[in-house]
């Protein structure tokens, strides 16, 4: 089975992927009917696992350190990444939830590449404010690598980070549709937000 076909599986049967009637407003203010968190599907550890090996597929032989975003399971992912294929981590801590810790870089950069790590992209607003910070600290190029790229067309051109992503919100809702996992009402909302996406 190809990754993005495996991957698109096991979110939907983790149901990190939900089509609902009640909206929902998103991170970036958008309201929709389509959220995809994974947060719950991270916790099971044959998930993370299957996280593991997917970014260990595109990683290849490569090498690069691995930084956080300021979201909640970019720290999550990153060090678990980090531990399973021995690579330098740099942690951000963005906001000031903790006494004088707002906007800190912890870790050496010293010029090297730093490949931020996410679940999701939405708007990216926290991934470029974590990348602004490890530049400011030293680190070389900045990327981002996240699992789902959830950006209507219009908006990646222009996006300022190099993004990696081995399945788009489009493919993930494209399969939901054709296995059946989407059936009635929920497949009208799928298609406006894959009209959304076309944008």
């Amino acid at each position: 089975m190809e990754t993005a076909e495996m991957l698109c599986q096991a979110l939907w049967q983790g149901r990190a992927v939900t089509v609902s009637p009640e909206p929902v407003t998103l991170k970036s203010g958008r309201v929709s009917h389509v959220y995809v968190s994974l947060r719950h599907f991270v916790c099971a550890p044959e998930n993370l696992a299957l996280l593991g090996d997917v970014f260990g597929e595109w990683l290849g032989e490569g090498r690069t350190g691995l930084g956080t975003a300021a979201s909640l399971l970019s720290p999550v992912l990153a060090g678990a990444f980090a531990a399973r294929f021995g690579l330098p981590l740099t942690l951000f801590r963005a906001d000031g939830s903790e006494k004088g810790l707002a906007g800190q870089v912890f870790g050496r950069l010293s010029g090297e590449p730093v490949r931020l790590v996410d679940d999701v992209l939405t708007s990216g607003g926290t991934a470029l404010v974590a990348a602004r910070a490890f530049t400011e600290q030293g680190a070389g190029a900045v990327s981002l690598f996240v699992f789902v790229d959830k950006r209507p067309r219009s908006k990646k051109a222009d996006f300022p980070l190099p993004v990696a992503a081995p399945l788009t919100l489009g493919e993930l809702l494209r399969f939901g549709i054709e296995t059946g996992r989407l059936t009635g009402g929920q497949v009208a909302l799928a298609g406006t937000e894959l009209d959304f996406l076309e944008s």
